[in-house]
């Protein structure tokens, strides 16, 4: 196993569940992004091969959701990653780099609303958190 592998191991074993979903997206657009390049040179192959990988990002999007809570707003992110699947196998289909460039538009959205959110959410705990007890005291 080299350096790396460990390191990424490492990262995924230890990530929360809103950095796993980060980690997702980013590799979802990482491949989409390289897809986007390929059909622009016309690299077919390379597309195909990088709008796969990107499609399969996609999908662990869409089986990590959990529709037992807040099952409205699940089912809509759900469209809204099946819309990023079929705009990706039509890009794939079509050899049309656009369509790659239409799907990035709502992974990128996505992801900054997931980093916007996070943010957010760390403001609240801190803001609801008391400052930690070390047991030490200048007044006895």
């Amino acid at each position: 196993m080299t350096f790396a592998t460990e390191y990424l191991e490492t990262n995924i074993l230890t990530a929360t569940p809103h950095q796993l979903h980060l980690m997702v997206i980013d590799g979802a657009i990482r491949h989409a992004t390289g897809a986007e390049t390929a059909l622009q040179s016309r690299d077919f192959g390379q597309g195909q091969t990088q709008l796969s990988r990107a499609n399969q990002f996609v999908a662990e999007l869409i089986g990590g959701l959990d529709s037992a809570r807040q099952p409205q707003v699940v089912d809509r992110l759900k469209s809204v990653f099946v819309y990023v699947q079929r705009t990706l196998a039509d890009a794939e289909r079509k050899h049309d780099p656009q369509l790659v460039t239409d799907a990035l538009a709502v992974l990128r959205l996505h992801r900054k609303t997931w980093v916007a959110l996070g943010e957010q959410l760390a403001q609240e705990a801190a803001s609801h958190c008391p400052p930690p007890h070390t047991g030490f005291s200048w007044s006895t």
